[in-house]
């Protein structure tokens, strides 16, 4: 089969929904170019040959799909995913929240493939893109690529949480690809009062999902309310390196039980309100024999704390914290309070590292103080 591209790319970009400004620059630059030969259509399986099967790959390059370009940080060809091209609907989603115009300054932290590097560059000017890239490799290929395709945004391999841009002068503007628990200050002090941070964001590692946080700089802090659900690789600097879930071979400490099935609380709809307010801990779910209904685990971030959760209502806890306990408290005060969603929550940042979650307004609502992971923690302090 003959693909036209260009078809492809009109199609694509007039299914957006989002800014003609952002739509034309989606019709302009071919995802195709930026795509590698192979790519890996399930999360854990098999990967996917351009060679081998044409046409799927090139189904799967125009989708509105996140398309992962590499496993394993590119030791093997099988592994969890750590490095792709964004779903194009979010990546859209991103750029118009960063409220973008002509010549506006943006570091972007992923380079990725350098597919959203070229879009920014169709949107500021090459000159104003700056975009940094922790993987050399990965790097290299997206340089190669945008060049052939006359794209010169300023490419930088290095820690995307670090300053790695100081000597770039200050942005109207951060997207990030990546997702973080802690927003990195560096990020706040290189943006100008009045600039934006557009980050996933995750209240703790290992969540399924997270979420898109708009953040507007004023001086050494930056705030905004959650724009909805992301879904995104975590920045390679905050990846969760703490192990285990305490509850493997765990005796349990206190057993309880719960009218329902305990599993829908802390896996539905409230998962990410009750980890924001209750946590931080991780969450998952495990087979207790091939024939048996998974269940739930919970696993502190923070101390050797754990909780079982079965599908008969049963609870087992262990450690210095009842997680359980916690996440149900939260539950009922979520629901006491209208089940608010997760866009009524905020969240609020500064250049010591300190960031706290509130509901409805910065002042004077509800508040929880977020510490962060490990040594990128924050200070329980209202800020």
């Amino acid at each position: 089969m003959t693909v036209d591209w260009a078809r492809a790319r009109a199609a694509m970009a007039a299914s957006l929904d989002t800014t003609p400004e952002i739509r034309a620059a989606f019709e302009r630059v071919p995802r195709h170019a930026f795509i590698p030969d192979r790519v890996w259509p399930v999360a854990l399986g098999p990967p996917l040959d351009r060679g081998s099967e044409p046409d799927r790959w090139a189904d799967l390059v125009y989708a509105d799909e996140a398309v992962v370009t590499q496993v394993a940080d590119g030791r093997a060809d099988i592994g969890l995913p750590s490095s792709s091209s964004s779903m194009p609907t979010m990546m859209a989603r991103m750029i118009e929240a960063a409220d973008l115009r002509p010549r506006s300054r943006v570091l972007e932290i992923g380079t990725g493939t350098g597919y959203n590097a070229a879009l920014l560059c169709e949107l500021v000017g090459q000159e104003n893109v700056v975009t940094v890239e922790v993987d050399p490799t990965v790097a290299a290929q997206a340089r190669r690529r945008l060049d052939a395709l006359g794209y010169a945004p300023t490419v930088v391999v290095g820690d995307g949480s670090a300053a790695a841009w100081a000597d770039f002068g200050e942005f109207d503007a951060v997207i990030a690809t990546c997702s973080v628990v802690a927003v990195p200050p560096a990020w706040i002090a290189q943006v100008r009062t009045g600039g934006i941070v557009v980050t996933p964001w995750a209240p703790a590692p290992d969540l399924p999902s997270g979420l898109l946080a708009r953040l507007v700089v004023g001086g050494d802090r930056a705030g905004g309310r959650f724009c909805g659900t992301s879904s995104f690789m975590r920045l390679r600097s905050q990846r969760w390196a703490g192990g285990a879930p305490h509850d493997l071979d765990a005796e349990a400490e206190s057993v309880s039980r719960w009218e329902g099935d305990p599993r829908d609380l802390v896996l539905g709809d409230a998962c990410l309100q009750l980890v924001m307010m209750a946590g931080p801990w991780r969450l998952g779910l495990r087979l207790a024999d091939p024939a048996g209904e998974p269940w739930a685990w919970m696993s502190a971030t923070d101390s050797p704390s754990w909780a079982r959760l079965h599908d008969d209502g049963r609870i087992e806890q262990g450690g210095p914290r009842r997680l359980w306990n916690e996440a149900e408290a939260a539950f009922r005060w979520w629901t006491a309070h209208g089940c608010p969603p997760v866009t009524g929550y905020g969240l609020t940042v500064d250049t010591e590292g300190r960031q706290c979650l509130w509901l409805h307004t910065p002042d004077g609502g509800p508040w929880w103080p977020h510490p962060g992971v490990g040594a990128l923690g924050a200070t329980r302090s209202r800020m």
